[in-house]
């Protein structure tokens, strides 16, 4: 009976060590990534926008000028008096060109990574007084932008969603002071800029 028992133990050791380990269990699977970026556009506008000029207030000396031809019976002179005139100034002349840098920005994206920028003059008069009788007009708008020609409407590209990348640009405009009769802060002027992915 003892020797069947160990004969018994000594065939389960026997089985135990002939039987090799399981491997570890592996498995795997890939997964195809894709993203579907959307077509946007973010424009980066400033919504109010005052022009304080600089009093052109002074006594300017033109040097010396000598004329021909002086007609003394009528009272008259025959020359050119040549002023200089300043392009940030209102002094010799009823318009002055205004260029205004960094006044919009884009970013975003697009089939093309291009946007066109656009501007529109909705309300070219600013006016001043209770009659409305002193009025600045605005003319001649075009958007700005380094490297580009400027224009009513031109194309700039797309450089992604930060803002550090953001393509930046101006406006450029005409103010006609011809029917400007007062001093003081002449309001009512409205230009619209459009961004557009293309």
């Amino acid at each position: 009976m003892v020797a069947a028992a160990m004969l018994f133990g000594g065939s389960q050791s026997a089985q135990a060590a002939a039987v090799a380990p399981a491997p570890n269990a592996l498995n795997y699977g890939e997964t195809k990534v894709q993203v579907s970026v959307p077509e946007f556009i973010i424009l980066h506008y400033y919504s109010d926008l005052t022009l304080n000029f600089a009093a052109p207030t002074q006594a300017v000396d033109e040097g010396a000028m000598e004329w021909e031809n002086v007609a003394w019976t009528s009272g008259s002179y025959d020359g050119d008096i040549q002023l200089t005139k300043d392009a940030v100034e209102v002094n010799d002349d009823d318009k002055v060109q205004v260029d205004l840098d960094n006044l919009w920005a884009v970013r975003g994206f697009s089939g093309k990574g291009k946007a066109k920028i656009s501007i529109e003059n909705t309300t070219a008069n600013m006016v001043y007084g209770e009659k409305k009788e002193s009025v600045i007009s605005m003319g001649d708008l075009m958007v700005t932008s380094k490297g580009v020609k400027s224009g009513t409407g031109i194309e700039v590209p797309l450089n992604g969603i930060s803002k550090a990348r953001a393509t930046k640009g101006g406006v450029s405009m005409t103010l006609d002071f011809s029917k400007t009769t007062t001093s003081g802060m002449h309001t009512g002027g409205v230009y619209k800029i459009t961004a557009e992915t293309i």
